[in-house]
């Protein structure tokens, strides 16, 4: 790319976010109105895409970084911050809903919810003593799995960054696509025969998710090429996921395909303004709305629907605003994009 801020990747993280906002909100609130709407916008693949640009941008930050130390301090500065404040401030100020006591809620269980999740271990430990214990999920933060995903996904990149620079490019991550491909489909395959959801929850580790972030870096490292063919390749692509969605399942050529689409539409399509000039939003976001979410489903706040989801609008849109102004920023080198853009 010629510029990072002639791209739409700002744009698309957000809209990514809000993806996963809505199909969260569909699952907490049990609202059909905006259960009916989220059909149009799946998590799942919000999520994937997710992946497909962490592939592209994070290969990129790689190369361009001074050492496998600067990259992961960058890595710690963006994610940890607010990561680890969403952890503890909703573990404390919760405690203000629980229907529990002060001694029966800073209890063992207190401690193992901040240990494991600071970890990102969230599946441990996703509740706390008596919270959401009326509502349809009693987990705290159900959106942060991904991002024991992606710090995994970190400390193999300077591993795969090494073997590229050694192997073969596209043999080695070819190999590195097709691994993950029988993986997913092997742990979906005994998700048929078994009906046990562990073989979901597998599928959706590291292993399964390296065919959209290997994806993302295939077409970093071949962008010249893919900007040469872009248009023919992307139509191609979209067809291919239409194929897949509507007509039969090819979850083989699923990731490559998507990740075609999404750096199309981050890179190749009209420059639709600079949308990180604000800050990245899209990160505060996707930590944060799960426990307002829960929060406003407990206080029966979407009583009045309409009411609810502006008042829910407002509150995601301040608490991801100060999550970036008070908490994330703050981390980030001076050089970074967004630190540079709001000067």
């Amino acid at each position: 790319m010629n510029s990072k801020r002639l791209n739409n990747f700002d744009l698309l993280r957000l809209i990514l976010a809000m993806m996963v906002v809505l199909s969260h909100a569909a699952i907490l609130t049990q609202i059909e109105v905006i259960k009916s709407v989220s059909l149009f916008f799946s998590s799942d693949i919000a999520v994937d895409s997710f992946f497909v640009v962490s592939g592209f941008l994070i290969f990129m930050s790689f190369d361009r970084g001074n050492s496998i130390g600067h990259f992961f301090d960058k890595r710690v500065r963006r994610i940890a911050p607010a990561y680890s404040a969403v952890i503890l401030l909703c573990a404390i100020f919760l405690f203000f809903i629980s229907t529990e006591s002060f001694m029966d809620y800073f209890t063992i269980e207190f401690f193992r919810y901040i240990f494991f999740n600071l970890l990102t271990l969230n599946f441990i430990q996703p509740t706390l003593p008596g919270l959401f214990e009326t509502n349809n999920l009693q987990a705290i933060n159900g959106a942060l799995w991904t991002i024991k995903i992606e710090v995994a996904f970190y400390i193999l990149v300077p591993i795969i960054g090494y073997i590229l620079s050694k192997k073969n490019k596209l043999f080695t991550m070819a190999t590195i696509y097709i691994l993950s491909i029988i993986y997913s489909l092997v742990m979906m395959r005994f998700y048929i025969s078994s009906n046990s959801m562990i073989y979901i929850i597998l599928e959706k580790q590291i292993p399964g998710q390296l065919a959209f972030f290997i994806s993302g870096a295939f077409i970093y490292y071949f962008y010249d090429t893919f900007v040469k063919r872009s248009l023919a390749i992307f139509l191609f692509s979209f067809v291919l996921l239409l194929i897949h969605f509507h007509v039969m399942n090819i979850y083989f050529i699923y990731p490559a395909a998507l990740a075609v689409v999404i750096i199309y539409f981050a890179t190749m399509m009209k420059y639709l303004g600079d949308f990180g000039k604000f800050g990245d939003l899209s990160f505060g976001l996707y930590i944060w709305h799960f426990p307002i979410i829960q929060t406003f489903v407990f206080y029966d706040l979407f009583d009045d629907l309409v009411l609810g989801l502006i008042a829910l609008s407002i509150s995601l849109f301040v608490v991801s605003f100060l999550s970036w102004h008070l908490i994330e920023k703050r981390f980030l080198y001076p050089s970074s994009h967004y630190r540079a853009v709001e000067k």
